[in-house]
């Protein structure tokens, strides 16, 4: 799913560069393509435990694959992505796919956070994870939201229970790189009460 890492040391200088430098978090679109693309690359290359995509798989995906990702699309109204930037520096991301199969229009999957390890600890993913569930239950359609985060991921797994996120099941050996299995944590997220 995504991979949030342990805060840096708090310094004074640290804490006055943040204040000077804030975040905004804003949805993606076509023309975040490269940016996106080398956020996304820069993820599955420091963190490949932590996402079943592979750099390998990704890097040779052309540009124009991120880019129209990034597009809206009428037929898939729950796809959308959000990015955090500092500056114009994207930072972190994180995305909703839905499923659009009648008998499962009411799930979404969250996908692809990422945050920078630079600004870990900062609660950049936090608001990332709160933009996109505010923005999901918005949506009609959707009931619950889901996502996976590899077993042992202690920050990632909080960070989704803060949000409200329940565990529901893990699957074991869910990837497999080289000859490491890592098992995925499933949870999920009710977004309206009934």
């Amino acid at each position: 799913m995504g991979t949030l890492v342990d805060p840096p040391a708090n310094d004074a200088q640290h804490d006055v560069e943040q204040f000077t430098n804030p975040v905004v978090i804003r949805g993606l679109a076509p023309q975040d393509g490269v940016a996106y693309r080398a956020l996304r690359l820069r993820a599955l290359r420091d963190h490949p435990d932590a996402f079943t995509s592979s750099f390998e798989e990704e890097s040779a995906r052309p540009l124009a694959w991120s880019v129209q990702r990034l597009a809206s699309q009428p037929q898939k109204p729950c796809d959308f992505f959000l990015g955090a930037f500092q500056q114009s520096l994207m930072v972190g991301m994180v995305g909703l796919q839905g499923r659009y199969r009648p008998k499962e229009r009411h799930n979404a999957t969250v996908v692809g956070l990422y945050v920078v390890p630079e600004l870990a600890g900062q609660g950049v993913g936090g608001n990332l994870m709160q933009r996109l569930i505010e923005r999901a239950s918005t949506l009609d359609a959707l009931e619950q939201l889901q996502l996976t985060v590899t077993e042992g991921n202690r920050t990632a797994c909080a960070l989704y229970a803060r949000c409200g996120f329940v565990e529901f099941g893990t699957l074991q050996r869910a990837i497999k790189i080289q000859d490491q299995y890592y098992a995925k944590v499933h949870m999920v997220l009710r977004l309206h009460a009934q």
